[in-house]
């Protein structure tokens, strides 16, 4: 399989290579061709180098796989032989312990150790049923161990009929009975056939290993010789490669004609995605307002008269049934944690501060719960006046402050934060300082940088602009959003 795979991978890379040749120089010129006009016909022996690495490598990867296939066959055997002889000694083992465990028995009149014996009357018929089947092909072997079979059964019998003949007459009897001779003669028999197959396994194997032997290095001898071939292959391509490196010359200026064709396009899709961006945005925010509304309305008004009826009953019970009124008090308060979550849930999704005390109290709130949780310093510097513009404007502003301290809680490592809104001009001007290690230059044009590229887009929503530049001294960042007041 892993030659084959090989092979495969071989094919592909070698077919790749070809078409790439073919795309770029199908024409096959030389030096002095450059300035020529080149013909439009494809010369033959390109087609026919090309037809003759594919037909070389596929007959590579066919041969290899039928290698494999008999080299695969060949180790079965292989292993079915020894399977074969590991099950006949085994089945030896069998007949002489069950053997030495009757004389143990006759000379101590103990019935345990007839344990062998009675092992191998329920062993013995699921052994040479396995080696019948892995003989199943081999005529003679099959022959052989139906002989030994039938030679087991005697054998088998005699033992039993023994332990008969001790149970009812003792040792007396067995003594008599072992002078007659016919268990050692079928052991003797048992002995030289087991010896006989064993030996035939043997060489089979020794058959097969040789075999073995011959396909690997046929096989490999073959790939060899195929690989030869396909490195001439090879330095065929690498030199129509180096004719057609002067034909790329020309070529690249008809590519550069069209790559100022794809940026003009390029330039107008990114136009209107980002006016699509915008929309976007526009829309995901009146959706979180509509659904903060919902929550609060009709699932606030749900909850809390939940909690209210959960707090009668639990009054009224209390005196009644202590042990239900635990429990009650229990749901009571994981329904207090539901509505602490469903407040947290609404203030994400549309801060009602914002509606109710405006930005610059919203702003405050969140950056103390943001030197709460994160450690950092944040000062606010956001006058009450704000708290007028509209609220377009106010959840744009608000959603940037919240984006910025994120993004400096995650990457800058600083101490210290501001966040200052002022009007300069005909412009609000938003301004959120950190004393962090700073932001890379290239980090507005990362694919990744989502959170940036929000909050440039709500900037550009509102006609206005968003810069994120190293602070002073190349400490920190600075990011600052202007947007123009509403008129």
């Amino acid at each position: 399989m892993c030659r084959t795979q090989h092979a495969a991978h071989y094919l592909y890379f070698m077919i790749s290579t070809m078409l790439n040749i073919l795309r770029k120089n199908p024409l096959g010129f030389r030096k002095a061709d450059v300035a020529k006009t080149p013909s439009r016909v494809l010369p033959a022996y390109i087609p026919i180098l090309f037809v003759t690495c594919v037909v070389i490598l596929l007959a590579n990867a066919f041969s290899l796989s039928q290698r494999l296939q008999a080299l695969k066959h060949t180790n079965n055997m292989m292993m079915q032989t020894s399977r074969v002889i590991d099950r006949l000694q085994y089945v030896n083992v069998l007949i002489m312990d069950a053997e030495s465990s009757t004389r143990g028995y006759f000379l101590s009149d103990k019935k345990i150790y007839l344990g062998p014996l009675k092992t191998a009357q329920q062993g013995l018929g699921k052994e040479f049923a396995a080696l019948e089947d892995l003989l199943d092909e081999y005529p003679q072997q099959f022959k052989n161990l139906t002989q030994l079979r039938t030679l087991f059964t005697q054998k088998m019998t005699l033992l039993e009929q023994a332990v008969a003949v001790f149970e009812s007459g003792g040792l007396k009897d067995i003594v008599g009975l072992a002078k007659l001779g016919e268990g050692r003669d079928t052991m003797d028999e048992i002995r030289l056939l087991t010896v006989i197959m064993v030996q035939e396994a043997y060489e089979s194997q020794l058959a097969r290993d040789a075999s073995y032997y011959n396909e690997y290095r046929n096989a490999v001898l073959v790939g060899m010789l195929i690989n030869a071939v396909a490195i001439l292959m090879l330095i065929l391509l690498y030199r129509l490669n180096r004719r057609n490196f002067f034909n790329r010359l020309r070529v690249e200026d008809a590519l550069q004609n069209l790559n100022e064709s794809l940026e003009t396009q390029v330039s107008a899709r990114t136009a209107q995605l980002s006016i699509l961006s915008r929309h976007l945005i526009s829309v995901a925010e009146e959706e979180k307002a509509r659904l903060a509304r919902e929550l609060h309305d009709e699932m606030g008004a749900s909850l809390t008269a939940i909690n209210m009826d959960m707090a009668g009953v639990t009054k009224k019970i209390r005196e009644i049934d202590p042990q239900l009124a635990g429990r009650l008090q229990k749901a009571r308060e994981t329904l207090l944690d539901t509505i602490d979550m469903k407040r947290r849930i609404i203030e994400n999704l549309r801060p009602s501060m914002l509606d109710n005390l405006g930005l610059s109290a919203s702003v405050r709130s969140h950056c103390e719960d943001f030197t709460r949780l994160s450690g950092i310093r944040c000062d606010v510097d956001i006058p009450e006046e704000f708290d007028r513009i509209d609220p377009l404007r106010t959840i744009a502003l608000y959603r940037i402050t919240q984006e910025s301290l994120t993004n400096i809680v995650k990457y800058a490592k600083a101490t210290k934060v501001t966040v200052s809104l002022k009007i300069e001009g005909t412009d609000l001007r938003l301004q959120i300082i950190d004393d962090g290690v700073g932001i890379a230059f290239d980090a507005l044009s990362k694919p990744m940088s989502h959170g940036l590229l929000g909050m440039r887009e709500r900037t550009l929503l509102l006609g206005g602009t968003f810069i994120v530049q190293r602070g002073p001294n190349n400490r920190g960042t600075v990011v600052t959003a202007r947007i123009p007041v509403a008129s």
